[in-house]
């Protein structure tokens, strides 16, 4: 079914763009190897985190994943968040059927404007961004139960600081050669490694006035949040959260099932910047 797929997003991106794709009455041909694959994936200029992807193939559509989305075009120009060492996957479609292979492309600056989320999550440099419990600024109230898809901070039952899960630990979220994410424990020993992706489309609103009340979603793949479950139930452990609030130096996270009722029991989280 994947093959499937992938064939009928290049046929339809090559109908977009007004490229025809060649019809004879030929057999259909070999599989191409991925020596014979002639494609390119280069720097705007030297170390941008604007790269071209090109596919020079004769007939052999394109399926391009660069990590942070999909380009069915033969010629693309992408804008990455990340420096480092990008691996990018190319998916040929050729007459015999479809053949994958990789590239890479070193990014040292980021001199294209990416979106802002990835700097609020992320920070600017290297070293990456470390976000701990905000026990300052809510007075000890940083992980608890609300109203879902109504209120905004553990306001029902709150987790005593003295029984919270993780409490020295943090997690540092980086974009060297990719948008990851590890927890660390208060040694600065990484002890969870994995990922991480946003959608800020992803938004939901107060059934009550109809006003937004979640500003995205946030997912974690490979590594888990701090206290990293359900309130009431600590084998539910959560990858999907809603985003409440995102900016420097405040991010607060929620939870419920995606069809539970309004004011009906969500967990949250409430971090900042370390």
């Amino acid at each position: 079914m994947k093959r499937l797929f992938i064939f009928a997003i290049v046929l339809l991106g090559l109908t977009v763009c007004g490229c025809e794709p060649s019809i004879d009455d030929q057999p259909m041909g070999n599989v191409l190897t991925p020596e014979q694959l002639d494609i390119e994936v280069t720097n705007l200029t030297e170390g941008s985190n604007a790269i071209v992807l090109k596919n020079n193939t004769p007939r052999a559509g394109s399926y391009w994943d660069t990590g942070i989305g999909i380009s069915t075009r033969q010629c693309d120009t992408i804008v990455m968040p990340y420096v480092g060492d990008i691996e990018i996957k190319f998916t040929g479609i050729c007459d015999g059927g479809q053949i994958t292979t990789t590239r890479k492309v070193h990014i040292t600056r980021i001199d294209h404007p990416i979106q802002a989320e990835w700097t609020l999550f992320a920070g600017s440099g290297t070293d990456g961004k470390a976000w701990t419990w905000d026990i300052d600024g809510t007075g000890g109230a940083v992980y608890g139960t609300a109203g879902w898809l109504t209120q905004d901070a553990p306001a029902w039952d709150v987790k005593p600081l003295d029984e919270l899960e993780d409490r020295d630990c943090s997690l540092v979220f980086d974009l060297n050669g990719g948008a990851n994410v590890s927890k660390v424990d208060a040694n600065g020993k990484v002890i969870e490694k994995g990922t991480f992706s946003f959608d800020m489309s992803a938004t939901k609103k107060n059934p009550d006035n109809g006003e937004q009340w979640s500003i995205g979603q946030l997912k974690l793949n490979g590594v888990s949040m701090l206290s990293g479950h359900a309130f009431y139930d600590a084998a539910n452990v959560v990858t999907t959260f809603e985003i409440l609030r995102l900016s420097d130096d405040t991010l607060v996270l929620c939870y419920n099932a995606q069809d539970a009722d309004a004011w009906t029991d969500a967990t949250f989280w409430m971090l900042r910047k370390k």
